[in-house]
């Protein structure tokens, strides 16, 4: 007859307790009955009810029958198992290697119904010997179990891999691979994970090339936020398979995904510890060219100790350098030019390219790591790779704010900063960004302190260092310190808005009376209100499409993203500053020199200052706030 559970559906089994037995003594077994039978072990086990007898109640209104249980034995020492703490019992007589474990005994006292089969699905890969699915080692030889009933058909599962490691299950399964847990055949309490190739992919030299590649550059960092990796060899079939810590936990991807978006404490704090990982690989010459959430482990131990409050984040560790790239090493068909490795979603634009990447692409890739654990959703995705890769070439993505305005100004500038397009304006070291992100505090507001504050001129420099210094900073192109950029962040599309309607106006205003003035010099007269009107009128209309033209640029491109908005803020109230500065003074020192130094004002109302004052201001203008975009342009051109 089919196998009936341990416990009836309405007497839930309590973890903790030994498998058959109970803590209080049971009333003997009715005469002629064999609480155990001849050939098992002193175990007792649940019995089946009987059926019920005609015109009884159905099931589930009938009151529970008493379960007869053997006579209770002392408690032993609690252990581990695989579906929680257990009792370790007496071990079992061994039985036939594939077969269940029949258990007799009997019948209940007055019932006669027949004892229930228990499945032995777990077996000790030492002596033979099966066990319940509760049982985790050995009771005789505290050898691992292998639990058949998740193995499968997979032919490692309680084999012996290098004379030292014991497949004990299949923890997951990629694309690439299997992952296995193992356990050390002399240092029984130690865990590790076996990660081998499909057999398909074993025989392709370069995925086994990637896969060495992997053991290679992780077994050369050193740090605690890299998965270690102890030892690689091959299968006898060739198969390569890699030995590494084995880690509890989940992906960062899982972890968002089941409880939410990380307020941005958390988020910083996870994120400073891959940027610390990759610096040490970075400093080894090593890009990782695949940072994403799914090769970001969150160790089981710290979600708990966040959990009671005990630490302000988990702690993550980095996986999967399978297709990281060795700087110093020569350029080999694992890396070359043309090849697009990694994942879309995640990937920098010139990886996407297919050109040679440098660390900055690992920036690019943990600013959308970032992005993700904020708002939950990967900074491009659409349905197939050629798609997605497109968007990471031609767009930027939804800005965070957009999706949660509860996300600072500060951190969302941070991340549009890491994934910008151009290598040379992100931050260019990990180290860079680590800092970056340690500026937050509780609540993810931003320790702006002395950040925002000009250091102080040197007493002992000359007075040309001083105008040298002066003239950098007013052409200078790198994005300002961390405090003052959050300031400036959130006035950047209030103060776009404003220098563009004054420059706006300025440009409309000053072209009209440039060209009034030329009138004037060529008629030799006062210009008439015709005159006057077309001058308007056409420079309205003439200023008409390059005003919408950059009204769309500007909604398109810079009003989405924060860093650019900053950059372009600055330009235009540079240019603003130059060029109402220029016109304004040169106003003023032209009446003091007519009116104060010549006494003749009729100079005033010549045509040609109009013309020298637009001339003049223009000139300013680009020279003070045309210059950084020029050299903007020019470096990005040089870069790539």
């Amino acid at each position: 007859m089919p196998s009936t559970p341990l416990t009836r559906p309405d007497e839930p089994h309590a973890q903790g307790e030994v498998f058959g037995a109970s803590d209080t003594e049971r009333p003997p077994p009715g005469p002629g009955s064999d609480p155990f039978g001849p050939d098992e072990p002193s175990s007792g086990v649940a019995r089946a009810a009987p059926p019920p007898p005609p015109g009884a109640l159905p099931p589930a209104v009938a009151p529970p029958r008493p379960v007869d249980r053997a006579p209770s034995r002392p408690r032993v020492p609690t252990m581990l198992h695989a579906g929680g703490p257990s009792q370790l019992q007496a071990p079992p007589e061994p039985v036939d290697v594939g077969t269940a474990r029949p258990v007799s005994g009997g019948t209940n006292p007055g019932v006669g119904a027949p004892a229930v089969d228990v499945p032995l699905t777990r077996r000790c890969t030492a002596c033979e010997t099966r066990y319940p699915a509760d049982f985790l080692v050995c009771p005789r030889d505290a050898s691992p179990l292998v639990d058949e009933s998740e193995a499968g058909d997979d032919p490692l599962v309680g084999k012996l891999l290098g004379e030292t490691y014991q497949i004990v299950r299949v923890v997951g399964e990629g694309g690439m691979g299997r992952v296995y847990e193992a356990r050390h055949l002399r240092l029984k309490e130690r865990r590790f994970a076996v990660k081998t190739l499909h057999a398909d992919l074993a025989r392709n030299n370069e995925i086994v090339a990637r896969f060495m590649r992997e053991a290679e550059s992780a077994s050369s960092l050193s740090h605690p936020n890299v998965v270690d990796v102890f030892d690689v060899h091959h299968l006898p079939d060739g198969t390569p398979y890699l030995v590494g810590e084995f880690l509890d936990g989940e992906e960062l991807a899982t972890y968002v995904e089941a409880r939410g978006v990380l307020e941005p404490r958390m988020a910083a704090a996870m994120v400073r510890q891959v940027c610390r990982a990759l610096s040490a690989a970075h400093a080894h010459g090593i890009v990782h060219r695949d940072m994403k959430p799914e090769n970001i482990f969150v160790l089981r131990a710290s979600i708990e100790a966040v959990a009671r409050h005990e630490m302000p984040a988990p702690t993550v560790k980095v996986l999967d350098f399978g297709i990281s790239k060795a700087g110093g090493a020569e350029r080999t068909h694992l890396t070359r030019t043309g090849v697009i490795m990694g994942t879309p979603s995640y990937m920098a634009p010139e990886q996407a390219r297919g050109i040679k990447v440098d660390h900055r692409a690992d920036i690019y890739s943990v600013g959308a790591v970032l992005y993700f654990a904020l708002t939950g959703k990967r900074p491009f995705d659409a349905e197939d790779p050629t798609s997605t890769i497109s968007m990471v070439l031609t767009q930027d993505p939804v800005r965070p704010r957009q999706i949660d305005p509860r996300i600072p100004e500060a951190l969302e500038l941070v991340v549009q900063r890491a994934m910008a397009k151009d290598p040379a304006e992100r931050h260019q070291t990990m180290t860079e960004l680590e800092k970056a992100l340690g500026q937050f505090e509780e609540g993810g507001r931003m320790v702006v302190a002395g950040a925002s504050i000009e250091p102080p001129p040197d007493p002992s420099a000359s007075p040309a260092d001083r105008a040298l210094d002066v003239v950098k900073r007013v052409f200078a192109t790198a994005t300002p310190p961390p405090g003052q950029s959050a300031m400036l962040a959130r006035v950047a599309r209030p103060t776009i808005t404003v220098t563009s309607l004054v420059l706006g106006l300025w440009l409309v205003g000053g072209t009209t009376a440039a060209l009034a003035g030329l009138v004037r010099v060529l008629h030799d007269g006062e210009v008439t209100l015709t005159e006057c009107v077309l001058l308007v009128v056409g420079c309205l209309f003439a200023a008409a499409t390059p005003a919408a033209l950059y009204v769309l640029h500007v909604r398109k491109v810079i009003w989405p993203n924060s860093v650019r908005a900053l950059q372009l803020a600055t330009d235009l109230r540079r240019t603003a500053s130059a060029a109402l500065v220029t016109y304004g003074g040169l106003s003023i020192v032209a009446r003091i020199g007519h009116t104060v130094l010549w006494r003749n004002s009729k100079g005033l109302t010549s045509g040609w200052w109009d013309i020298a004052l637009f001339g003049v201001s223009i000139l300013a203008a680009v020279v003070f706030g045309g210059a950084a975009p020029l050299l903007r342009n020019l470096r990005r051109r040089r870069s790539t």
